[in-house]
This record gives structure tokens, C-alpha cells and sequence, in this order.
């Protein structure tokens, strides 16, 4: 039996999916990785569910070295889990030029994503080629879980 051929897995790039509903802190979670990225270049790519890019301007104006503005692809007015051909495969394609190339992609879902079907898009012969899931995180508001709620601001689900 032959080992896998790990030089394949050392060209793709890894990337971490952040979920979690709206307002429970995977902005700030991905803030604080870009603070912490221990000099590796960083892009993000940011699914807004709405028309305004709310999430993408607060990250392009962090003004972090390690993430200049270039690398942030937003996605707005919609669900990345409902577009993954459309608009995810893209926004991969404009990360995977750049030049210098990135160390690591951070996608920071809409608050009303399921990540299954962005993670299964990892699966893709034009996807798999070239980047790897590395994990899913999933953001919780913990307060509110302990009242057993699924956000702070139950509302905002709503709309």
C-alpha cells in the first residue's frame, strides 16, 4: 500500500469556514485572527445576506498588514450555501491570483448559512485542485444559548 501523495496537499491552500447566526461575534473572531495571523498573508472571503456589506467594510477597515483590502472578496445579497457555483468558485478564483500568493482563506458565512454545501463545494475537481478545508468554525452567542436562545437579538432572525 502506497502513502498518499502529501506533495499535492502542501500546494493547496487551507481554508477555515466561520459560522454562526447574526450577532454572534464571527466578525470579531475573524478580527482577531487577522491580529494574530503570525505574519501569514490572510484573504477573507465575507457572505453578507443583505445588500449592504456590513462585515466586509468593518474588516477592510481594521487596517491589518497581513490583510490589505485586495484580499477581502464580499458576497452580498445572498446566501453563499444557495450560490456556491456562482459566486463562491469566483470569489476562490480572485484569491487564487493574487499575487503574493496567500498563506491561508478564512469565508465568514452570512448569519442564515448551513455550511454543508459550502463545505461539500470543497469536494469539487476544480475546487479540491486547489484549497482544503482545515475546519468549520461555529460561533456561538453563549449567552443567549444559556437562555435558550439561538442569538441575542431574536428579531434579526426574523427578518
Amino acid at each position: 500500500m502506497t502513502a498518499p501523495d502529501s506533495s499535492a496537499n502542501l500546494s493547496r491552500v487551507p481554508c477555515t469556514v466561520v459560522t454562526g447566526f447574526l450577532g454572534a461575534g464571527k466578525t470579531t473572531l475573524v478580527r482577531h485572527l487577522l491580529e494574530n495571523a503570525g505574519g501569514k498573508r490572510i484573504a477573507i472571503i465575507v457572505n453578507e445576506f443583505g445588500d449592504i456589506g456590513i462585515d466586509g467594510e468593518i474588516l477592510k477597515g481594521c487596517g491589518i498588514d497581513t490583510c490589505p483590502e485586495e484580499n477581502i472578496v464580499e458576497l452580498a445579497n445572498g446566501c453563499i450555501c444557495c450560490t456556491v457555483a456562482d459566486d463562491f468558485v469566483p470569489a476562490l478564483d480572485k484569491i487564487l491570483s493574487l499575487t503574493p500568493r496567500v498563506d491561508h482563506i478564512l469565508i465568514e458565512t452570512s448569519g442564515l448559512a448551513l455550511p454543508k454545501p459550502l463545505v461539500q463545494a470543497f469536494q469539487w475537481p476544480s475546487v479540491k485542485s486547489r484549497v482544503t478545508v482545515d475546519g468549520v468554525i461555529a460561533v456561538v452567542d453563549g449567552p443567549a444559548l444559556a437562555e435558550g436562545r439561538v442569538a441575542n437579538d431574536m428579531d434579526a432572525l426574523q427578518a
